[in-house]
């Protein structure tokens, strides 16, 4: 489950309801998904084939079909992030900068956590913690930045209407500011 930090008032939850409404108003869709078993089981382990993300996938089948009617997603594909993958922090030092798409980002996080950082249009911040069974989804637009713990262990599925629209525009803002 979630958890909200904004960092001008420094209180964090982990209401679903509270977060829900919270991210609504800036436009950012979050929901909670449901992780069966496998999932669960194939989400934790180190090296994951391409059979076991096709299953993880077919699992969802009805949250993406849903998605790509509402929305306009027509690809999706499982990435496994683990800390003893060659190259993985050079991988992740992409994203911990604050950035934009031009495309919405969307994340159902099936294992692990990672953390997604904001500059709302008032200038002020917010974190959000991701777990196992969030769904979010970030409009095109949007100043934010992501990053792992000290495990570097995230599984996610990834949704896409186009994929050159994930190309990351780049400012020097400083992230974790508490602006009031």
């Amino acid at each position: 489950m979630a958890e909200l930090t904004p960092l001008w008032t420094q209180k964090t939850t982990r209401d679903t309801e509270a977060i829900t409404a919270f991210l609504a108003e800036r436009d950012i869709t979050y929901e909670r998904w449901d992780l069966p078993d496998n999932v669960v089981s194939i989400a934790a382990k180190s090296r994951l084939t391409d059979e076991e993300k096709s299953e993880v996938l077919e699992t969802f089948q009805a949250h993406l079909e849903r998605l790509a009617s509402d929305s306009g997603y027509v690809d999706a594909d499982l990435i496994a992030i683990r800390s003893d993958f060659d190259g993985i922090d050079e991988a992740l030092a992409k994203f911990d900068k604050v950035h934009y798409h031009d495309d919405d980002e969307v994340r159902a996080i099936v294992g692990g956590q990672g953390v997604f950082g904001f500059i709302g249009d008032d200038g002020r911040q917010f974190l959000l913690l991701v777990e196992a069974g969030d769904y979010i989804s970030v409009p095109k637009g949007m100043w934010h930045w992501f990053y792992c713990d000290d495990e570097k262990n995230i599984t996610a599925i990834r949704l896409f209407r186009d994929t050159s629209g994930w190309v990351p525009h780049y400012r020097s803002t400083e992230r974790g500011l508490a602006s009031s």
